[in-house]
């Protein structure tokens, strides 16, 4: 049994194909899978999309740094209703983005400090996303995020863990500060790359009672998938690259990294 943590299945990369993608994902051995729904506009449709997969799909509702300027009354309110519904998962994904434009971070500050806000007052737990930028000693986003987090996230839901680093890429102290906040560690297709080598050591000492699988679909595809739309059949591959690295069995691997899906988004 797995369980893809991200999927952005209602991407147009989908649409000529999106019904027997979603089949063949669960043929492969995918059992449920989160969709983010990162923008206004895509709240909507994910609520539809895991509506007519009910049971099997959840959604997280959130507004991405790339989107911070969505960031208006309308659409908070808008957003608090999402968080309401039965279907919600989580908020997210939510977080810092320095790679593309990092002169934005005061919007993206107050995009983040705004939806962290709903998740101490709503229970929900995150997803949350950071990207460096070019230069890495001067624009980090972990660093920033975590000092954020700190400062602004109170959430108790009670659980081993109130929220997910999707896509980690960071150091072995920004994994540690998200563990000790309480996150799993998102793994997906990178952790297959054969230049890795740093992110796979980071995930063995983090160890696999730490991580969720993810695919981040239809970006990041498997090593042998480069180049070409990824979706949530590559998980149990994620999966089987993960165990042999790690040295557990891959239905060992499954099991825990499905357990703890299962607490933090079911």
């Amino acid at each position: 049994m797995f369980i893809d943590t991200h999927s952005h299945l209602n991407d147009k990369a989908f649409d000529a194909d999106r019904a027997g993608v979603i089949e063949k994902a669960f043929r492969s051995g995918v059992t449920k899978i989160i969709e983010i729904a990162c923008a206004a506009a895509e709240w909507g449709p994910a609520e539809d999309l895991c509506a007519a997969h009910n049971g099997m799909m959840r959604a997280a509702f959130g507004i991405h740094p790339q989107y911070a300027e969505e960031l208006s009354p309308e659409n908070l309110t808008k957003l608090s209703g999402f968080l309401k519904k039965d279907i919600c998962a989580a908020i997210g994904e939510i977080g810092l983005d320095y790679y593309w434009d990092n002169s934005k971070k005061e919007v993206q500050f107050k995009t983040l400090d705004a939806q962290l806000a709903m998740s101490n007052s709503s229970g929900r737990v995150c997803v949350f996303h950071a990207r460096n930028g070019k230069e890495a000693k001067t624009d980090n986003a972990y660093l920033d995020l975590i000092l954020k987090l700190k400062e602004k996230w109170t959430l108790n839901n009670h659980k081993r863990a109130r929220g997910v680093l999707h896509c980690f890429s960071g150091t072995w102290e920004d994994a540690r500060a998200g563990l000790d906040l309480g996150m799993f560690l998102g793994v997906n297709g990178t952790f297959t790359y054969k230049k890795n080598h740093d992110l796979r050591a980071i995930i063995k000492k983090a160890g696999f009672a730490n991580i969720v699988l993810e695919t981040d679909c239809p970006y990041l595809p498997v090593q042998s998938m480069r180049g070409k739309r990824n979706d949530p059949s590559s998980i149990p591959e994620i999966g089987r690259a993960a165990a042999e690295y790690l040295g557990v069995k891959p239905e060992g691997l499954a099991e825990f990294t499905s357990v703890n899906a299962e607490e933090v988004f079911f």
